[in-house]
């Protein structure tokens, strides 16, 4: 299918039923709720079955509580209708028209919306409002039906019974149209219930592909629903990218699979949705159950750099290209996206253009209860031979007023965490040993660090004890020669006034005491025989082959050398092992099996009881982690499945934890992370492409973000000077929780002293509104930190701004993004505005409790764009003036 989104002028139905335009009906018919109405002369009778006469053309229509169908003929001859008795038997078969009567469009109304559905699959979604802005939709056909028009099922013929239309075309091709506001039967509530919760108004579409009439189709890989883009409509949501971008129209997301990934070979990362939103007030939501989802939003019409894109992890990251590809390059030269945004679900993962371990498994992807996922109907039906020999696509659409409208319909979808984390997350900012010790971490150099956080002036907060701290992974004990004494460690950092975190991951090395359980149980996710070296350094591209050979000699020389005793060897894998960014190869905890899941979580909590542990970083989850022909205990009915497996039924035992993979969780009551950022100032992975990451997060519904950590990783020999590291302790401080590990003391005195000045920035601004906003996005997921388009939905200059945030309705946070910058432009929407000063700022919150607006100090009235000063020691912050709390 496919949606083409942009401006058309106004249909005008042409067709009369006695001297009544088409949308007038429309609209007579949009206050009933009525089925099975004959319209014809003036009679609006339920079950009317007398057709005569010839001086109108007679229109069936549907009626749903609020949402209307109606279809629209060619012909002037009258088209006999099917009623049905009260018993529910047909009075009068259905027509079968010829050629000259046939319907060629269909009309669904809900609230303020319309869906126009076309006999070739094109649809038009007309939106609400007074521009009625038009996104128009077609639904791609496998080449023997293209040229044959669609013809509606009756309830006789299979449809249905609660759709507002059912479509077939020849070779076994349908398609469902449910009106949102529509009563629903339990099977179609089962469709599309635990992830449209929050449409309203609008429509549900189910795509349904035999799969027979997809052989020998080239280009056409299963169900396809695309939506053709505009420059005047911006596009947000989707996932977390290596290059984050916002509005996501900027560039050009390659189709690809939809799941989480560390470092995905279309640039996907680890947190990942299946809704997307637009500016003109439109949301589309996949199901996010759909086993082959892929997805693509102006791929490009060529692809450059290497191909195939492929999976890699660690060092591989080096050869693979940063996706995904802006819209023009650095150069200026144009490149070229196909213009559409196109969901599909697949046959197969089958991708020439596109290497991922999931096309090395071989288990079945379908539906979970397929069987029960029947599309109805009675002996003799026009409907699939069953859903296992059927490629399924679902879609939700809603049409709003505007586009936080469209982002409520959205988040109002998703499932809502049971409370917030705790107050301590955010007041409190988490130090990790990672970017300075990474895997050679001790006992001396975690005490060093909680001591230097003290003694250069900031408060203790959680202390993250991060890679290599146990003696082999999965062993969940600490390294007796890295920590000699682990239980006094954890005791001066409660005494210093830290929480004491360690991290912990999903895998099992080779020679653990916890693999050889974990094996004999049955708790591993089994595989086949792995790829030879051979076959792993003469795969793909030219990239990809030089990544692979020199993560096989990473691995088997444990290079750097001197991590620990024990390391290296993993040059050739062994089945079921798996390469990840570590240096030795692992075995994948199989999260399906319940008593894997318990037995993990028993062992946590053991260490927990045994070393006086507070929580976990919960690292990796994502499902590309799996070995050549993966087999776990219950197959998996879509790859996501382990991610939520991992966050729901692990990570969540846990008040004090993070995350970093996310699909479909927002439930979770952590802190869920951003990934590992470079240290480098551009949209490349590094410091401009956090406030993008931030407001994705937020339009996903996990707005416990936790950003990386500030002045990045130093990863491939970068690291932070005072400039960088200081604008991005100014970025990252008014997010809702703040991670570091670079000393900024350790890089200048005007650093340590500029980086503490943003803690306390935050301690005055920030903390006092954030337990307030915490509880809102736990009971209704509305966002702590929000794109400025959600303060004035209809002011157009928001949608492209990336580099400004709001918190709550009345904070603008407007850092510097920029190497060399003292200044910068910035946007205020409607409202009093007035600029934050440390100076300042106690007579900004009396004059939001006592004063008149001319007592504030540098005050700007939106909408508008200003240029304010900002040298290295400021942060711009700008606090909306609220008069309705002057006296």
């Amino acid at each position: 299918m496919a949606f083409i989104a942009t401006f058309y002028p106004r249909i005008r139905f042409r067709t009369k039923i006695k001297g009544k335009s088409l949308p007038g009906l429309l609209r007579r018919h949009h206050q009933q709720s009525v089925s099975n109405l004959c319209v014809r002369s003036e009679c609006t009778e339920p079950h009317h079955d007398e057709v005569g006469g010839n001086r109108y053309t007679c229109t069936r229509r549907r009626a749903i509580a609020s949402g209307s169908a109606m279809a629209i003929s060619t012909s002037t001859q009258p088209v006999p209708l099917e009623t049905r008795k009260a018993d529910g038997s047909t009075q009068r078969p259905l027509f079968t028209a010829s050629a000259s009567q046939a319907v060629t469009e269909w009309s669904l109304s809900d609230g303020g919306s319309r869906l126009h559905v076309r006999h070739d699959g094109t649809m038009i979604l007309v939106l609400p409002g007074v521009d009625s802005s038009r996104q128009h939709l077609a639904l791609t056909l496998p080449e023997g039906a293209v040229n044959i028009p669609a013809r509606e099922r009756s309830l006789y013929l299979g449809a249905p019974e609660d759709a507002a239309l059912s479509l077939y075309w020849p070779g076994g091709i349908f398609l469902n149209v449910w009106c949102a506001s529509s009563s629903f039967s339990n099977e179609t509530r089962d469709k599309f219930s635990q992830w449209t919760r929050g449409i309203d108004e609008g429509y549900l579409i189910e795509v349904v592909i035999e799969r027979k009439s997809l052989e020998d189709q080239a280009g056409i890989k299963g169900a396809e629903l695309s939506l053709e883009l505009s420059q005047d409509i911006h596009w947000f949501g989707g996932a977390h990218m290596l290059r984050q971008i916002w509005p996501l129209d900027r560039a050009q997301w390659e189709m690809g699979p939809l799941y989480p990934f560390d470092h995905g070979p279309n640039g996907l990362g680890s947190v990942v949705g299946c809704h997307w939103m637009s500016s003109a007030g439109s949301m589309v939501i996949a199901d996010p159950r759909t086993p082959l989802l892929h997805f693509g939003l102006n791929s490009p019409v060529r692809q450059t750099g290497p191909i195939p894109r492929y999976f890699g992890v660690g060092v591989q990251h080096l050869t693979q290209p940063t996706l995904p590809v802006l819209n023009q390059s650095s150069g200026g030269a144009a490149t070229r996206g196909d213009g559409k945004m196109r969901i599909q679900s697949r046959v197969d993962w089958d991708d020439t253009s596109v290497l991922h371990p999931w096309q090395s498994l071989e288990q079945p992807m379908s539906y979970s209860g397929n069987r029960a996922d029947s599309i109805g109907g009675v002996d003799g039906a026009v409907e699939p031979s069953s859903t296992e020999d059927s490629v399924i696509l679902r879609v939700g659409l809603a049409a709003k007023q505007h586009i936080r409208a469209a982002a409520w319909t959205a988040l109002g979808s998703l499932p809502l965490p049971k409370r917030p984390p705790p107050d301590v997350l955010f007041k409190r900012s988490t130090w990790t040993t990672w970017a300075t010790s990474h895997a050679d971490v001790t006992q001396r150099q975690v005490l060093d660090l909680a001591t230097a956080v003290i003694d250069n002036g900031f408060i203790p907060g959680v202390l993250e004890i991060d890679d290599r701290w146990q003696s082999r992974y999965g062993d969940l004990e600490f390294d007796p020669e890295k920590f000699p004494n682990p239980t006094k460690l954890v005791d001066d950092l409660h005494d210093l006034g830290f929480l004491v975190t360690v991290w912990v991951m999903p895998f099992l090395q080779e020679g653990s005491v916890a693999y050889e359980e974990a094996r004999d149980r049955g708790y591993v996710v089994a595989g086949n025989e792995p790829p030879s070296v051979r076959e792993e350094i003469s795969t793909g591209s030219i990239g990809q082959r030089t990544g692979s050979a020199i993560k096989i000699l990473v691995d088997e020389y444990d290079w750097p050398p001197g991590h620990w005793e024990g390391g290296g060897g993993g040059g050739r894998l062994r089945a079921g092992q798996v390469r990840w960014w570590g240096t030795q190869p692992v075995w994948v905890l199989d999260l399906t099996n319940d008593m894997a899941v318990d037995w993990f979580v028993t062992r946590l909590k053991r260490l927990q009881d045994t070393m006086g542990i507070d929580g976990f970083k919960f690292d990796a989850g994502e499902p590309c982690f799996m070995p050549r022909g993966a087999v776990t205990t219950r197959p998996l009915q879509h790859p996501g499945e382990y991610t939520q497996i991992w966050v729901n039924k692990v990570a969540s035992r846990f008040p004090i934890s993070e995350v970093r993979s996310a699909y479909f969780t927002t439930g979770y009551s952590g802190l869920v992370r951003m990934g590992d950022r470079d240290s480098v100032w551009g949209l490349d992975n590094g410091l401009q492409s956090l406030i993008p990451a931030l407001l994705t997060s937020s339009v996903l519904g996990y707005h416990f973000c936790l950003p990386d950590m500030v002045g990045g990783n130093a990863y491939w020999g970068q690291y932070p000077d005072t400039e960088l590291i200081v604008r991005w302790a100014q970025v990252s401080i008014m997010m809702p929780s703040v991670q570091w590990s670079i000393p900024p003391w350790d890089i200048s005195d005007t650093a340590r002293t500029l980086c503490l000045a943003a803690e306390h920035d935050r301690q005055k601004v920030l903390l006092p509104r954030l337990s307030k906003l915490a509880v809102e996005a736990s009971t209704s997921l509305t966002p702590i930190c929000r794109p400025l388009w959600w303060l004035d939905p209809l002011d157009k200059e928001t949608y492209v701004i990336d580099d400004q945030f709001a918190v709550g309705n009345d904070v603008i946070v407007a850092p510097v993004v920029e190497k060399g910058a003292r200044w910068r432009r910035l946007y205020l929407p409607i409202g009093e505005w007035v600029e934050w000063d440390r100076d300042v700022h106690d007579i900004i919150e009396k004059c939001n409790r006592y004063c008149d607006a001319p007592d504030a100090p540098n005050t700007f009235v939106g909408p508008c764009w200003i240029t304010v000063d900002a040298p290295l020691e400021k942060l711009p912050i700008f606090i909306k003036l609220d008069k309705s709390s002057w006296d």
